[in-house]
């Protein structure tokens, strides 16, 4: 029996997973945990509990998996390092040296058995692993785009049966991923993973800058997918902190001479908001400008007419249409639920699994996290924490569906935690705060008293696989939120709490294949509404995605949230 730990450490949203015999059975990202949001340290306590949600303590691990090769593409290393840094106090080179220690730390921490193999995977092979083996395809472009990873900013491969071969790459330090990021500290945020309030601000805007940014933060240069113009950023200098530990505190990757570039706009203080919403749309259309020439070659490539993508980058939902929106690229595409570094876990124990030549299972499932029994849920709501604060009563699953649908379709938000926790970004309708899509105030309404987050962010429709083409522009099953579609046209005034001001829609496709419960819900609002929608965000307030019950109770103590439904449990407050 081959039991593989993967392992993502030292890169953001630190995370393991279980892979038995090629059966994936469980994944948790260490923040679910620790409560530190993108946390990259070492994932000590998320291999322990996806040991206890394997229900085998004392199971013998054979293999233990990393999403990092540090000796990989060493020559390109080399070169950079003698040209720009010095190796004597180097910040890469301590983060190469942690990386390696990991092994010391397991073999401690574990008393494993001495005959373990441990497996370096190259960063971007393990993402391009993450996307095609749950795919199953037997063949498929593999595409992975990030910060970067072994000294990688993108990956193109062949992949064919059980076998990822990587057939280009772009090197550090060209990296769209890092040109994004830079373009979102431009424009103030400054915590690491807001590229995504860029996306949502970017509809808000015209791409007026669009020539501006691309002519002078690229060069021309016809051997290269792309090449960023370094004059106007920070990021391939010596001591530059990218991933500074589990503090997460990135230095400024652009310079002054951006400042310079956008003086007159920046200067224009009346006209402060329009120019940040241009900006971010300018940003979106320049990365979609390179995306689309990336894709371009990959499809003239005629080696599959199968596209599979991963790395940071693929959760870019609104750049990702040009791949799930258009046939004439490629047949089918695959986006795994997690994409970025935390899914190079996963990514890299299918790697080895399919070393061993194991059939790959379970993994295109995201529910990979703990439960909790109703008796479980029972013992914390009748703890002295919650008396007096909390109203609650045990329903059976047809009333429970039942009386949850109603709540909504009153203009209720509940929070909804149900079975095994999702792995990845977002939340799959097992840890959701749900809502009415129809209410054309309840995006206000989640934003201000709720997520307290900006109000320009949009939220998802999660709709029941059936009913996608009567509601969406768009035959893409998209279970995993990759993708963007357009609204029906006769359809946005009915759903406008999930239509974004560009008439899109960032949905969520429903089958009870994984999740027969959530359909279940979705199905009781569609007979009293006639509307196969919910409003799905994911459940928490600025923190990671609750993991436990006592999260979700919190969470519900200290916001406007109407109820809770853990499991058979309706919690309200007195």
């Amino acid at each position: 029996m081959k039991v593989i730990v993967g392992i993502n450490t030292y890169h953001a949203d630190s995370s393991a997973c279980i892979s038995v015999d090629g059966t994936m059975i469980a994944a948790v990202e260490e923040e679910r945990i620790n409560r530190k949001k993108h946390f990259s340290g070492y994932p000590i306590e998320s291999i322990k509990e996806c040991l206890r949600i394997a229900r085998k303590q004392d199971m013998e691990i054979t293999d233990i998996a990393f999403n990092t090769k540090p000796s990989s593409n060493f020559f390109s290393k080399c070169i950079f390092w003698l040209k720009n840094f010095s190796f004597k106090k180097n910040y890469l080179t301590q983060r190469i040296k942690k990386k390696l220690h990991i092994k010391k730390l397991l073999l401690k921490e574990f008393k494993l058995n001495k005959s373990v193999k441990f497996h370096y995977v190259e960063h971007h092979l393990a993402h391009i692993a993450s996307a095609f083996y749950p795919s199953g395809f037997t063949d498929a472009n593999g595409l992975s785009i990030d910060g970067s990873g072994d000294f990688v900013t993108l990956a193109i491969s062949e992949c064919k049966n059980n076998k990822i071969k990587i057939i280009e790459k772009t090197n550090f330090p060209n990296s769209l991923g890092i040109f994004y990021h830079a373009m979102t500290q431009f424009l103030g945020f400054k915590n690491y993973g807001d590229e995504y309030k860029i996306m949502g601000l970017a509809a808000y805007g015209n791409p007026k800058y669009f020539d501006k940014i691309k002519n002078n933060l690229f060069k021309d240069n016809d051997k290269l997918l792309f090449e960023l113009n370094l004059d106007y950023f920070n990021h391939h200098k010596n001591n530059f902190k990218y991933i500074a530990e589990e503090s997460l505190i990135i230095d400024t990757i652009f310079n002054s001479k951006l400042l310079d570039l956008f003086s007159i706009e920046l200067n224009d203080h009346k006209n402060k908001d329009k120019f940040i919403k241009d900006f971010a749309s300018s940003v979106q259309k320049v990365y979609e400008f390179f995306f689309q020439k990336i894709i371009k070659k990959i499809s003239l490539n005629k080696f599959s007419k199968n596209i599979v993508y991963a790395g940071g980058c693929a959760l870019n939902s609104s750049a990702n249409q040009i791949i799930t929106n258009n046939k004439d690229l490629f047949e089918s595409v695959y986006i795994p639920f997690a994409p970025g570094d935390n899914g190079g876990a996963i990514g890299a124990a299918l790697a080895v699994s399919a070393k061993y030549d194991n059939k790959i299972k379970n993994s295109e499932n995201p529910y990979l996290g703990k439960e909790f029994s109703n008796n479980e849920v029972m013992h914390i709501l009748e703890s002295d924490f919650y008396k007096g604060k909390l109203d609650f009563k045990l329903i059976k699953d047809e009333a429970l569906f039942k009386s949850a649908a109603q709540l909504i379709s009153e203009g209720k938000v509940i929070g909804w935690f149900q079975g095994k926790m999702e792995f990845g970004p977002r939340s799959l309708g097992n840890r959701s705060i749900l809502a009415d899509p129809r209410n054309p105030n309840m995006k206000n309404i989640i934003n201000t008293k709720i997520k307290r987050r900006e109000s320009f962010r949009p939220f998802a429709p999660s709709v029941l696989k059936e009913y996608q083409s009567d509601w969406f522009e768009s035959n893409y099953i998209n279970p995993y939120m990759s993708s963007l579609s357009k609204v029906r046209q006769d359809k946005k005034k009915i759903i406008p709490a999930v239509t974004h001001i560009d008439g899109t829609a960032r949905l969520q496709t429903v089958n009870s294949v994984y999740n027969s419960r959530y359909t279940k819900l979705i199905y009781n609002f569609f007979l009293l509404t006639g509307v196969p929608i919910l409003l799905n965000t994911s459940f928490n307030e600025n923190e990671p995605i609750v993991m436990k019950p006592e999260e979700s109770l919190n969470c519900l103590l200290r916001t406007d949230m109407d109820a809770v439904f853990i499991n058979n449990y309706l919690v309200k407050k007195i």
